[in-house]
């Protein structure tokens, strides 16, 4: 199971101890919107898919491919999707599509003799290698922001090493001081080129590397505290934070401080909208249903959105949450 589901799972495993310790207001304002669902559109022979990108308008990247067993998507693609619509679609295993930006620029890896690539690829599937280091042993590239930095890990000599290809200077590339963890999940870039990462090995569950180049663990509370991050917007960072009593949705600051924590049955927070409104999963009940926080407090209970939409983005004008509903990519949008 991945970091993600490892973190999600023992959350809400505690839930009833923690709704017993996690007394917060959140007053709910009356919602702006009727959310109006859009399903996305699957390739000829896809039965399934999963968002892992989203530039915060139009271009989204993520796999397709048949339904696996327990919720897995068999003999995965990747895809890259226009406004809901395909247009591109890997036809073999590789190369492998990670994040998406503005431009319609996709980032991943591929495969050679020599082991992983970090790339990019065009909308019409042409792909570019990025510079590395012969003396790595392989290499990916994992985000993009919208002005065109790449982010990704090599594997070197020393251990792995989060790697910056940034835009202002093609060609080159920069390695910026690592944590030494057995796993380093890289989860999002702002435009800033602040950078945050989950792990499921020690030192507290996450880091944020702020425009210094330097990183940061990100703080937790309470006994067995751990943080996982899960969006950064202007350096400010959402996700959730775990203890062995209790569970909550979190924001850190671009050093890793906490500056809030919101229970009342908040599980997690993952996507922050161009306006600052969060996107994240909550209990109401014993039913996990998705939310839209301001400030700490509830501002739209998504009461027309399905409880099984899985929230992984929100567009920079906040009309519109992008994410998947029954292993299929969609999205709502405001009315």
């Amino acid at each position: 199971m991945s970091i993600r589901g490892n973190r999600i799972a023992a959350a809400a495993a505690g839930v009833a101890l923690a709704l017993a310790v996690s007394p917060v207001a959140s007053a709910t304002t009356a919602a702006a919107c009727t959310w109006q669902k859009t399903t996305w559109e699957l390739p000829t022979g896809a039965e399934a898919g999963s968002v892992t990108g989203y530039d915060g308008s139009r271009y989204a990247v993520g796999v397709t491919g048949r339904k696996g067993q327990f919720g897995t998507i068999g003999s995965p693609r990747g895809t890259v999707w226009d406004s809901g619509r395909v247009v591109l679609r890997i036809t073999g295993d590789v190369p492998h599509l990670r994040d998406v930006n503005s431009s319609g620029l996709v980032v991943g890896d591929t495969v050679d003799d020599n082991g992983f690539r970090a790339i990019t690829v065009t909308r019409d599937g042409s792909v570019t290698t990025l510079p590395g280091n012969p003396t790595w042993s392989g290499y990916t590239a994992s985000l993009i922001n919208n002005r065109g930095d790449v982010v990704g890990a090599a594997t070197t000599t020393a251990g792995r090493r989060v790697v910056v290809w940034p835009a202002s200077a093609p060609g080159t590339y920069r390695e910026l001081p690592t944590p030494t963890v057995s796993s380093l999940f890289l989860t999002d870039v702002d435009e800033q080129g602040r950078i945050i990462a989950q792990t499921d090995s020690g030192s507290g569950g996450g880091f944020v590397w702020d425009t210094d180049g330097q990183y940061r663990v990100v703080a937790a509370t309470g006994a067995g505290g751990w943080g996982t991050p899960w969006a950064i917007r202007d350096g400010r960072v959402v996700g959730s934070v775990d203890s062995t009593s209790a569970y909550a949705a979190a924001e850190w600051n671009a050093r890793g401080a906490l500056t809030r924590v919101i229970r009342d049955g908040a599980l997690v927070a993952r996507a922050i909208g161009g306006a600052g409104t969060v996107a994240g999963i909550r209990f109401v009940g014993s039913t996990q249903r998705p939310v839209l926080w301001r400030s700490g407090v509830v501002s739209d209970a998504l009461t027309s959105v399905a409880a099984g939409f899985s929230v992984r983005g929100v567009s920079n004008d906040e009309r519109t949450l992008v994410g998947t509903e029954n292993r299929v990519p969609s999205h709502y949008s405001c009315s």
